[in-house]
């Protein structure tokens, strides 16, 4: 991947502010839907976080990394029967601690409708990245009504879609975390690409929550592409991003394709 040192050297600056403290998205519902938002916001962080939840003046935190619940980490205000589950270390899927810490959270989200997000790096250093639950298994231990396969892994189908676009893209990277992925096109078409990826996502973190307004889940952008009449199609996953170059007059249907594929 030396051809994008500068566009993975850009990510690796910007991941570090994605998320400051203080910045928040937000997620409403009932306490079965919120529960789900909350798996959701796991699946889709890789690098270790502290997420943190707060509705009025309750609020909690817990340990992610690798797309793995790790921990819960704080309960405000403290109560009695989760004093024992923060910072113990989830081991696995198995972990009695498991089924007490999702009786705990749909406590919490049921004091409250609407919830403001916000997320942080680990202190400490955090746990083990092979410490915790992944997101499938977790969603079956917690009894999480499905939603659909690409709702609960827009990672996953941001691939799949990649793949199957074929010859109606003139090119495309795939990010992971800091890293791209995949990637497919000519090397000349991929240079520009990359380097139009790394001014774009130079803005673009600073200006996400005026785009989206707190929205939370899969979003895209098209802005114009290099010469030729072609347009790029941005796409966001969180943990999983991409850039699609193709023609001006193809691009709507692509965006329109992707939306369809993680509508709920």
């Amino acid at each position: 991947m030396d051809d994008f040192s500068r566009l993975e050297a850009t990510l690796a600056k910007l991941r570090q502010r994605a998320k400051a403290p203080g910045e928040h998205r937000i997620i409403r519902g009932e306490p079965e839907r919120l529960l789900a938002a909350v798996v959701t916001e796991i699946d889709e962080t890789i690098l270790p976080r502290e997420i943190r939840f707060a509705s009025g003046e309750i609020s909690f935190s817990i340990a992610v990394a690798n797309r793995r619940f790790q921990a819960l980490m704080t309960v405000v205000p403290a109560q009695d029967a989760t004093t024992r589950l923060v910072g113990k270390a989830i081991a696995d899927v198995d972990d009695t601690a498991l089924a007490e810490v999702r009786h705990a959270l749909t406590a919490l989200l049921s004091k409250g409708r609407e919830w403001a997000i916000a997320s942080q790096r680990q202190a400490g250093g955090g746990f083990p990245s092979d410490v915790g639950v992944p997101t499938e298994p977790l969603t079956r231990a917690w009894e999480i009504a499905p939603v659909g396969e690409t709702r609960t892994n827009p990672g996953a189908a941001l691939e799949d879609f990649l793949i199957a676009l074929d010859a109606r893209a003139s090119a495309w990277l795939l990010i992971e975390g800091e890293e791209v992925k995949k990637q497919s096109g000519s090397e000349s078409l991929l240079a520009d690409l990359g380097n139009q990826a790394a001014v774009f996502l130079d803005g673009y973190f600073s200006k996400k929550d005026l785009l989206f307004q707190g929205e939370t889940g899969p979003s895209g952008l098209v802005f114009a592409g290099g010469a030729g009449g072609e347009a790029v199609l941005f796409l966001d996953c969180e943990s999983s991003m991409a850039f699609v170059l193709s023609k001006s007059q193809d691009v709507a249907t692509l965006a329109q394709d992707w939306q369809a594929r993680v509508a709920f």
